[in-house]
């Protein structure tokens, strides 16, 4: 149970400080510059992802897990440090009440960005808990290493230039669409790749270069919806995020239960990012005739 609460814990620690780190970053640069600091925290992240579970598996290897752990401990103090130290005082703006926080779920275009995140969640994330058993029952490989270390890679280049490239068009939902259909490509085209040897690593990499991406545009686009209340709707976007992911997995088990193979998990994935850019074409159709 102890380490289940620790657990919780840091889970807890790592939901506060995603949003908190988005919306500071945003308002340390003008408007113009707002997607490209979205686009670099996010590169921060998945490049501790990538990182990370390599050096924590390097340690863990010579120290065990508790080392992994005083290392994960020692870095966290340091950035702290760096904070209190380095960091410019921001005044912060009151959080938002209750009313405020349902008014954002009321306003209808915040319901439906964080809607689609939500979706994106389910089929990007619950899709990634599955990686072993697809490739095992789609090409009997055993070894998944090469494969997640693809789509590692392709979350640190997708969110490291998604912001760039936010910044240049200036058109955020319009760019999520782009990542909808690219990530649906991925999905689709993921079981009839692997027998190719030059294409088998490339769904992930896109895979994993729009899953990150797709974060960006969203935030972007709900800090202009709400931006008084900028770390609370980033939150709720956030939270949108982390609740698909749990819900693709357990859904995923649901499907298998039901007689779904693992081989067809990646159609089903792809069918609901279908969903979720029918979704967000309707948003940006609204829009337009607003």
């Amino acid at each position: 149970m102890e380490t289940i609460d620790r657990i919780r814990i840091a889970g807890i620690g790592a939901g506060l400080y995603s949003p908190l780190a988005t919306a500071t970053a945003s308002s340390l640069v003008s408007d113009k510059k707002r997607g490209r600091a979205l686009g670099m925290t996010l590169g921060g992240m998945s490049m501790g992802t990538v990182v990370g579970v390599l050096l924590g598996l390097i340690v863990a290897a010579h120290a065990g897990w508790d080392g992994t752990l005083w290392l994960i401990t020692i870095l966290g103090l340091i950035a702290m440090i760096g904070i209190v130290i380095w960091f410019p005082n921001i005044p912060a703006s009151p959080p938002p009440s209750l009313r405020q926080r349902l008014a954002m779920l009321a306003n209808g275009r915040v319901t439906a960005t964080v809607g689609i995140t939500f979706v994106t969640g389910i089929a990007s994330l619950g899709l990634y808990t599955y990686i072993a058993p697809i490739l095992q029952n789609l090409d009997g490989i055993h070894s998944v290493t090469p494969y997640l270390w693809a789509w590692g890679i392709g979350g640190v280049v997708g969110s490291l230039f998604i912001g760039t490239l936010i910044d240049r068009i200036g058109r955020p939902g319009w760019i999520m669409g782009g990542i909808l259909i690219l990530l649906a490509l991925a999905m689709f085209s993921l079981p009839l790749s692997l027998g190719i040897p030059i294409l088998m690593f490339l769904p992930f990499f896109i895979w994993g270069a729009m899953g990150w991406a797709s974060l960006a545009p969203q935030q972007h686009v709900l800090l202009e919806l709400q931006p008084k209340h900028g770390p609370a709707v980033v939150a709720l976007n956030s939270s949108a995020n982390y609740l698909g992911s749990s819900v693709g997995s357990a859904l995923g088990g649901v499907v298998m239960v039901a007689g779904l193979t693992p081989s067809q998990l990646p159609f089903a994935a792809g069918c609901l990012v279908l969903v979720a850019l029918l979704g967000q074409l309707v948003i940006l159709s609204t829009k337009r005739k607003g």
